[in-house]
């Protein structure tokens, strides 16, 4: 078994990234609102929106991960 280093790392062939349609895209986003928060991805946008995960400190990671995926999170930087 070759042992990894850098140089082998670097040299392996990683997976082609695939861009999603707008579907899977939704439909993606629809499913982490609903594992990690039990709300539609409608519902955590309207929480979200109107601060309700402000002091989350325990699913902050969560919270900001969904969020950036929200066009309305970058159109508010």
């Amino acid at each position: 078994m070759k042992e990894d280093t850098l140089e082998t790392i670097y040299d392996a062939e990683l997976p082609k990234p695939r861009i999603l349609t707008e579907e899977e895209s939704l439909a993606m986003r629809e499913n982490l609102a609903r594992k990690n928060f039990g709300m539609s991805l409608d519902e955590f946008r309207k929480a979200y929106t109107a601060g309700e995960f402000d002091n989350d400190r325990e699913r902050h990671g969560e919270v900001i991960s969904l969020a950036m995926m929200l066009p309305e999170y970058w159109e508010q930087r």
